[in-house]
């Protein structure tokens, strides 16, 4: 094999020089032959292995490998051979006594050969025509508890203007208001949206392109104008803009792990992270912005309606907690709204009790209000009573005290019955002092309640003739010695 060095020697000698072939043959100590093969070829030599080097190592163990990579194909996509796991199966079950490293560099060639990787195409969309919608995870301490929230994350695909918010869970109320919330922070909507195959939007996937989708995301789909687009089945990379988002968001937001005290807290420091993107983007979002759809005039409520049964407790169940309503409505079919962080309950279009939607089983949401009527009637149920024992720390012990005289139930219901006036708030704190005081009745508590509540002068009219004078006139006080005289006459 001759180098680049005496390749370039024999061309010069020849072209330049006129050294005949016979001549450079003679004067190198090679045949013409290659002389003549290196004047016909200027390119920098290259070596080519004609057959395999000998793998006296691992030569025996390649067609098992082989096998079982080939068979990997037909297992689950997570449930597949690693290089680890190759060299921990040749050394077990085969006596292998090679290193790991060099069965890495068999198993990278074999999955090559078996099967090769495909390459991807670099993707473009016009300003406003394309938004990607993706679900991410991330583990924050809330109130001092590690807690997992649920990253709804859309990127407009063509300046790359990010949106993401937590939500307790990955239902389909938190995805509906994930896009509401959204489009109103891009201040219009994209024409089409892509999504994977997630269960918020598609509840049977068809053959091709084809989805049946939920009936809610359809809804919202057709209130706010936009097309969905679906990727194909495990094939993730088709919306790589927000597949890169959720990682990004955890590694460049979320670290250190936030300790907030609730997840409003979270949301409002998301908020801020996703203003500051969009402020980056400069030109590029404000180009794509005058390009989307415009908001529709009113919000998609983005919430589910069910029908309940109120138990003859006065409670609503649904999805294993339940909720209170005003007793009076024993027995009957109410309608629940449910927002991500809301449950509404009415009847015939009257609402009738609101409360903040519970996560998880076996809780309770009471309002005091509701059960006020019946405690009036029933006052020995103080005792017991579920909604009162879920109260704050003062009410506790103003039950425990007065519970164990032989009336005071009837104090404490006194006490209680001032909720239909005043604000639990206000009545809570009034009874921390009466207890202060050590006087926990219905009479004090009372006191103590009008003494924190401002006094309201109303505003007296003034008569016409008055409001003529003019304002603000020094006294004259020789006009009572005017007076003084006229009495003397």
């Amino acid at each position: 094999m001759y180098g680049v060095v005496d390749r370039e020697y024999i061309r010069k000698q020849h072209f330049r020089e006129g050294w005949s072939i016979r001549k450079i043959a003679r004067q190198l100590g090679m045949c013409r032959k290659t002389v003549r093969r290196l004047l016909e070829d200027s390119q920098v030599p290259t070596y080519t292995l004609k057959e395999p080097r000998p793998r006296p190592v691992t030569g025996p163990y390649l067609e098992v490998i082989r096998t079982w990579l080939t068979e990997d194909l037909q297992a689950p996509r997570k449930q597949r051979h690693t290089a680890r796991r190759v060299y921990d199966r040749l050394v077990t079950e085969r006596g292998f006594g090679g290193s790991e490293s060099i069965i890495r560099k068999v198993v990278a060639e074999l999955k090559r050969e078996i099967a090769p990787k495909k390459g991807f195409l670099p993707l473009e969309a016009d300003p406003g025509e394309q938004a990607q919608v993706d679900w991410g995870e991330a583990m924050v301490r809330l109130e001092g508890e590690s807690t997992r929230v649920h990253l709804f994350c859309m990127r407009l695909r063509r300046s790359g203007t990010p949106f993401v918010y937590a939500f307790p869970d990955e239902g389909l109320e938190a995805f509906l208001a994930g896009h509401r919330l959204a489009f109103e922070f891009f201040g219009g909507v994209p024409r089409e949206c892509v999504y994977d195959n997630l269960k918020s939007a598609v509840t049977k996937v068809l053959q091709g392109p084809h989805r049946e989708e939920n009936r809610q995301f359809s809804a919202l789909r057709g209130h706010y104008l936009f097309e969905s687009v679906f990727c194909n089945p495990r094939s993730g990379h088709e919306k790589g803009a927000v597949e890169h988002l959720v990682g990004f968001v955890r590694r460049n937001v979320l670290v250190p792990v936030p300790d907030l005290p609730s997840l409003e807290e979270l949301n409002l420091c998301l908020a801020r992270w996703c203003e500051k993107q969009r402020r980056s983007r400069g030109t590029s979002f404000d180009e794509e912005a005058t390009c989307l759809l415009p908001l529709p005039a009113l919000p998609h409520p983005c919430a589910l309606q069910t029908v309940a049964v109120v138990s003859p407790t006065s409670l609503v169940r649904f999805e294993g907690n339940v909720y209170s309503v005003p007793v009076g409505h024993e027995g009957e079919a109410v309608n629940l709204s449910t927002t991500w962080d809301r449950i509404r309950i009415s009847r015939n279009g009257t609402l009738l009790a609101e409360h903040p939607r519970l996560s998880g089983k076996g809780k309770a949401s009471m309002e005091l209000v509701h059960v006020l009527p019946l405690l009036q009637f029933k006052p020995g149920a103080v005792r017991n009573a579920a909604v009162l024992r879920r109260l704050a720390e003062p009410w506790q012990k103003a039950r425990t005290l007065l519970c164990a005289q032989p009336e005071g139930y009837r104090e404490f219901c006194a006490i209680l019955l001032l909720h239909r006036d005043h604000s639990l708030e206000v009545l809570t704190e009034a009874l921390e002092e009466a207890l202060a005081l050590k006087r926990v009745t219905a009479e004090t508590v009372r006191q103590l309640v009008w003494n924190r509540t401002p006094s309201v002068v109303p505003e007296a009219s003034v008569p016409d003739p008055l409001a003529e004078l003019p304002a603000g006139c020094a006294p004259d006080p020789s006009r009572y010695d005017t007076l003084l005289g006229e009495a003397v006459a």
